[in-house]
């Protein structure tokens, strides 16, 4: 059997202190309620951790 590593930024043990920062904040978000507006919320601050991992991954 074939083992696959996790990509760093999947890895919360892994994070930098930015990632882990708008980890934390989409929980938050998460807490406060079902709405759509909020589900935009969380959408667009997993495209930020994304954006922000992308950069961390070429330095």
């Amino acid at each position: 059997m074939e083992v696959t590593e996790f990509p760093r930024r999947n890895r919360l043990d892994l994070n930098t202190p930015a990632e882990k920062a708008i980890h934390d904040a989409i929980q938050e978000v998460e807490k406060v309620g079902a709405d759509p507006k909020l589900t935009d919320i969380v959408i667009m601050l997993g495209k930020a951790k994304d954006l922000l991992s992308d950069f961390i991954d070429k330095e």
